[in-house]
């Protein structure tokens, strides 16, 4: 692993330094006893943000013989609740902050965490890394009931579990629309019956072949995401990889289209 060097150091701390105030950068040092190359020699001298952070920061790494001051501020500022209200200002921050470090082999979490991950070797590959998940998702115009289930176990990259809550949602849906407690392929077994539907989709009348091949599909996609994520436990066998981000992002895609289906699906038939 690329050891943090001066470089690293400075690049992030001109990040840093455009995101707090001079008060809150006092207070961190006073809180950790850092010096403060501003207040600690008798006079005070002023300079910028990030020179402050980034002295201060260089010394007490010197004197830990550790990076560790340097992740302890960086995890400071960029504490997640410092930026309620912020979702952008928190990306593109994040985000920055990621693509140096990348290449040192550590990346902060959503959950404003540094970690160490394997070691960015190229620019291309540094980017793609400092784009989460969910930027990603946003590429494929994915159903916002799809990232309204998952969203805090996809910013901890959790795949397996955010697949899990994303697949709850869609059958959640299906109970809403038809008022059923019942759940995955029951639930859609009677809520999708040719000759008595539950749920039909708004203008297929089911008069056609085409009407009907539209119908089935759906009723098949649905029964698809239940077999595949749905019923699938932590320890059984799995159809796809948990730690797979396209993996992932298939099986979401899938249920954005669930999604989009169901909404232009209107009840006939409760099932109570």
């Amino acid at each position: 692993m690329r050891p943090i060097d001066n470089q690293c150091v400075e690049t992030i701390s001109k990040y840093l330094g455009e995101i707090v105030t001079g008060s809150v950068i006092t207070k961190i040092f006073a809180k950790y006893n850092w010096v403060d190359h501003d207040t600690s020699y008798g006079e005070k001298l002023i300079s910028t943000k990030w020179k402050r952070i980034y002295t201060s920061l260089i010394e007490e790494m010197n004197k830990a013989k550790s990076p560790k001051p340097f992740f302890t501020m960086i995890e400071e500022i960029m504490d997640p609740l410092n930026f309620i209200n912020e979702q952008e200002n928190w990306d593109q921050n994040r985000n920055n902050i990621n693509f140096s470090l990348s290449f040192y082999g550590y990346e902060l979490t959503d959950g404003g965490k540094i970690k160490s991950v394997k070691a960015a070797k190229t620019f291309s590959e540094a980017v793609s890394r400092s784009k989460n998940l969910l930027e990603k998702l946003e590429n494929h115009n994915i159903h916002h009931d799809v990232l309204k289930y998952c969203s805090p176990e996809l910013l901890d990259e959790n795949y397996f579990h955010a697949i899990f809550e994303a697949s709850k949602g869609v059958f959640h849906k299906i109970r809403s629309l038809t008022l059923s407690s019942k759940d995955g392929n029951t639930l859609v077994n009677e809520a999708f019956v040719i000759k008595n539907p539950a749920l039909i989709i708004q203008e297929n009348r089911l008069n056609t072949s085409d009407e009907i091949s539209e119908y089935n599909g759906l009723k098949s996609l649905l029964n698809a995401i239940c077999y595949l994520y749905r019923n699938p436990q932590a320890h059984s066998p799995k159809l796809y990889n948990p730690s797979s981000e396209s993996d992932a992002i298939a099986a979401f895609i899938m249920m954005s289209l669930a999604h989009k289906q169901l909404d232009r699906c209107i009840c006939v038939r409760q099932l109570l």
